[in-house]
């Protein structure tokens, strides 16, 4: 046991001074880490001693006297002792730190030699590099990305050969043949690009409106209204959730408006929201002719616009009415831009609109573009109220200077005279005259819904249901390919 523990005690000495001599060259502040450093106290192997006196041969004697006591028992040369914690000077905290580096680079090699060992397949010169080992999960997923990668090249190369490729068809070289890109590869490609989010951006269909319906079931005009803050007015509160108010006016404009326009509501909402709305606004059908949801708008530049070329419809007869003047910013001169509303009780906004339309069906107009420029920048019903009435005067003016004239000869042609003035009062005009026609016309037509609108409704519920009701096949029709024939009922006995 003494020979074991005489062995242990030379190896330890050879690794201190092995390290000892490679920390002398560090200095003290870089080989000591700085959470040891301040937990350090001066050992007894680096203090000297404190100096003797000189007087005092003795304290040396026994030093020669133990050394000389070692050398005899142990032949071979004896390291210097280790420090022990009893002696003066010393500290619990004493660390001996000349081990670290030594340490730290001892595990390094043990890591460096395990994952040598892990990875069978690295080579020596990735060891050498430093490169770190792969595990097969790796490789594979390396692999695959790489392959992935390849088809993607490809895959881009070939769609831009075939967006590249010359045309093939007539109809693609008329399309592009104005653009200076069609005779370029880069330049097919741009325009193909192009022309593909075009195609993508239009309306649902090429004609949003059938054609138009032959006289005298047809309107010489066609208006397009929207419903958001033109027509209705929606909002929420905690205590009832969504209401939905009508703007005043509402049914006597669409009502009697639609004795010249054939009306069509064309919403940038979708159909799920805007259509219990517009079955609310007009049940029976009688106002509104078509609907157009969001799926028939296109995008502009970041904005849903309403596409008129999409209409199907002559554009020097079409109106655009609207709240926002981004609906109609491809045809801005068919667009007429109203207030929106938003729930005041006072508004007369639609009351005043009805005789600036109504003046243009009844002149029939043959181009509504100019006639909507001529009021561009000014409040269309102020402006077309007071135009009207100074038209007004001039007509009955020239009315009175007529009448005049054939009283002067009132002896002559008496019967002529009495006859032409009969037909034409001289305080109203021609445009009075045409105004109470379709005035009388309207109030007849409300009067006959009133009396028998129930009546009417009911029979379209009948009918709708007897078609219901025609339309359901039983499990025996399915099988055979037609209504099982029903048995007359034979009368009780």
């Amino acid at each position: 046991m003494v020979f074991n523990l005489a062995t242990s005690q030379a190896l330890r000495a050879v690794a201190r001074t092995s390290v000892a001599s490679r920390a002398q060259i560090m200095p003290s502040v870089i080989a000591t880490p700085l959470s040891v450093r301040f937990l350090a106290t001066p050992s007894s192997s680096s203090k000297p001693p404190p100096p003797s006196p000189s007087g005092s041969p003795a304290s040396s004697k026994p030093a020669k006297a133990e050394s000389t006591d070692d050398a005899q028992s142990q032949p071979q040369p004896q390291p210097p002792a280790e420090p022990e914690l009893a002696r003066k000077g010393s500290s619990l905290f004493d660390i001996d730190t000349s081990a670290t580096p030594l340490a730290s680079q001892l595990i390094e090699a043990e890591e460096a030699a395990s994952r040598s060992d892990a990875g069978k397949g690295s080579t020596r010169a990735k060891a050498k590099t430093g490169a770190r080992s792969m595990s097969s999960i790796e490789r594979r997923r390396q692999n695959t990305v790489r392959i992935l990668t390849g088809f993607v090249l490809i895959g881009a190369g070939l769609s831009a050969y075939k967006l590249g490729r010359p045309w093939e068809s007539s109809a693609e070289a008329e399309r592009f043949a104005d653009s200076a890109d069609a005779q370029t590869f880069v330049g097919r490609i741009k325009l193909r690009l192009n022309a593909m989010y075009d195609d993508y951006n239009k309306p649902l269909f090429e004609q949003l409106l059938p054609d138009p319906l032959p006289f005298p079931y047809s309107r010489p005009f066609t208006m397009v209204i929207d419903i958001d803050d033109l027509l209705v007015h929606s909002e929420w509160s905690r205590e009832h959730g969504w209401r939905t108010a009508k703007r005043p006016g509402l049914d006597h404009f669409l009502g009697y408006l639609s004795q010249f326009y054939e009306i069509v509501l064309f919403t940038t909402q979708p159909f799920f929201t805007a259509g219990p709305i517009i079955e609310k606004l007009d049940p029976d059908r009688r106002f509104i002719t078509y609907t157009l949801f969001r799926e028939s708008c296109r995008t502009v530049d970041g904005k849903l616009v309403k596409d008129l070329n999409h209409l199907n419809r002559d554009l020097s007869k079409v109106v655009v009415v609207d709240t926002n003047p981004d609906s109609f910013h491809l045809h801005p001169e068919n667009g007429i831009l109203v207030k929106p509303w938003k729930g005041e009780r006072e508004d007369r906004e639609l009351i005043g609109l009805i005789p600036f339309f109504e003046a243009i069906g009844i002149y029939n107009i043959d181009d509504v573009r100019n006639t909507i420029k001529a009021y561009t920048g000014t409040h269309i019903p102020t402006e077309h109220a007071r135009r009207t009435a100074a038209i007004r005067e001039r007509e009955l003016a020239d009315n009175k200077a007529r009448l005049e004239r054939m009283g002067k000869f009132g002896s002559v042609f008496g019967r002529v005279s009495r006859s032409a003035s009969a037909g034409l009062p001289a305080d109203k005009t021609l445009y009075d005259l045409e105004r109470e026609r379709y005035l009388q016309a309207y109030l007849e037509e409300q009067k006959y819904w009133n009396e028998n609108g129930d009546a009417i409704r009911k029979q379209a519920k009948d009918e709708q249901d007897r078609q219901i009701r025609e339309m359901k096949i039983n499990t025996w029709g399915f099988f055979t390919g037609g209504l099982k024939p029903q048995q007359p009922e034979t009368p009780a006995q």
